[in-house]
């Protein structure tokens, strides 16, 4: 009887798991055709009005990114957006991020200061760009992300500031459709767009000429994993107002705001998804009417884990923020007096913070209930169904809506290449990213000084081509 209920209720809490992903599979389909139906030329036209767009300060932290700062410094430059500013702040760097941007756009000295109010580590010297006056380039002591971006808080001059990563590359439109929210929506307080791969594509020019996909498989899935979380997760999130994850590779925030709110918590870990939460916090508590929204039109492309030891730093790096950032806003969850974001999203995401218990739970234990005769076989069967077909299931839907409304992949041999990786990904992929994330919480507990997520995975060097300076 015992072991019936016990099996009962693992299975029972993982239907609920993937049959929320199903219904968030719906509502991004009709998030997807409400966005499309908005209207992108009418967007662009109205975004290329100066008058119209507020200024955006791109902030770049950097810790020793010397392989692809300057491909990343040339593809903000390159944004069609008429008010930019890009800042990057090299975090106490021992390695050449320093001298490559310095001959990359001939850097000079500036007497300019951060003016913010933001506590942060010293900064050493600024610099700013003599082949392009937007670029100014700051040296600090090491102080960890967070605190790389209170330094670019602190020197940014526009009214918005995107935070993002230096290994990226933007699509030339991409500010647009981040920044029109604001233009459109006073009360609009962040913006967040679809995040992909260029692992497998093609950078010329500082962009993504052609899109293919990855040659391992770890990448591959990697590929499959991101359709998920955006095509879905995001456009669901964005239907029902409740964003709680705003990926720190691509977000736009309202400056002012976030120097109410103190900047980004320092030595944070999973900084970005805090920062989001207290963002929800706050205006919900002062009553302030409030947008955050995701646009599918706004496109950034960013570089995947190539090896198995740098993807499992970053899952459990992932996983420990999630963790942190649930229960440094426990009361907001399941909390009517937060909306959207109380009632729905943070359930949501305490379900995807602790299925990967329940997954090693139910693989650890079934099978021996069953060898001991104490439940029947289809009790093992039905688990292992709910585990490996639903969530292989919202992973081919995933694809499907990303063929349906944006066609990325063009060659049939990438969608099948893709497809594959969705149908093989739950026997080996998915074990991988449990054993991670389980792993989030023995470092969680064992408080580990979150300064050691700081580091940057392996880059792949794509080197720009010679002479470009990164105007538009």
């Amino acid at each position: 009887m015992i072991a019936s209920l016990f099996s009962g209720v693992i299975i029972a809490s993982l239907v609920v798991y993937h049959g929320f992903n199903f219904l968030m599979v719906v509502l991004a389909w009709l998030e997807l055709r409400r966005q499309r139906h908005i209207g992108t030329r009418r967007m662009r036209v109205l975004a290329k009005s100066e008058a119209t767009l507020p200024g955006v300060a791109v902030i770049v932290p950097a810790y020793n990114e010397s392989v692809s700062i300057v491909r990343t410094v040339r593809s903000i430059l390159r944004s069609a957006y008429p008010h930019l500013q890009v800042i990057v702040v090299s975090d106490g760097s021992t390695d050449r991020t320093l001298s490559v941007l310095t001959e990359a756009f001939a850097l000079r000295p500036s007497n300019a200061r951060p003016g913010g109010s933001l506590p942060t580590q010293n900064v050493r010297a600024v610099f700013v760009s003599e082949t392009d006056a937007r670029l100014l380039v700051l040296d600090k002591r090491n102080g960890g992300k967070a605190d790389a971006l209170n330094v670019g808080l602190n020197m940014a001059s526009q009214p918005l500031v995107l935070a993002t990563d230096a290994d990226v590359v933007f699509d030339a439109h991409a500010l647009l459709h981040l920044a029109l929210p604001f233009a459109l929506h006073p009360s609009t307080v962040a913006t967040s767009g679809m995040i992909r791969l260029y692992n497998g594509c093609t950078v010329t020019q500082n962009r993504v000429a052609s899109v293919g996909v990855p040659r391992t498989l770890l990448e591959l899935s990697q590929v499959v994993e991101y359709l998920r979380a955006y095509g879905i997760g995001r456009l669901f999130f964005n239907r029902l107002g409740g964003h709680l994850i705003i990926s720190g590779a691509f977000g736009l925030f309202d400056r002012q705001l976030l120097l109410e709110l103190g900047g980004y918590q320092a030595h944070a870990v999973g900084e970005d998804m805090e920062l989001v939460a207290r963002i929800h916090r706050h205006c919900l508590e002062q009553n302030r009417p409030y947008r955050i929204e995701c646009s599918a039109h706004a496109l950034c492309y960013t570089e995947a884990p190539h090896t198995r030891l740098d993807f499992g730093k970053q899952r459990t790096r992932w996983h420990h923020g999630l963790l942190t950032t649930l229960r440094i806003h426990r009361h907001m969850g399941f909390n009517p007096r937060y909306g959207s974001i109380g009632v729905v999203t943070f359930p949501y995401f305490v379900l995807e913070l602790y299925a990967p218990a329940l997954e090693v739970i139910g693989w650890l234990t079934l099978p021996v209930l069953w060898l001991a005769g104490l439940i029947p076989s289809s009790t093992v069967f039905l688990f292992a169904a709910v585990s490996v077909l639903m969530s292989m299931g919202v992973s081919l839907a995933a694809i499907l809506l990303d063929a349906i409304y944006f066609s990325h992949f063009r060659r049939a041999s990438d969608r099948m290449a893709v497809v594959a990786a969705a149908i093989v990904e739950p026997f080996w992929y998915r074990p991988f990213t449990v054993y991670y994330r389980l792993r989030a919480f023995y470092r969680y507990y064992r408080t580990i000084h979150l300064k050691t997520a700081w580091k940057s995975p392996a880059r792949a060097a794509q080197p720009a081509p010679v002479g470009d300076t990164g105007r538009r």
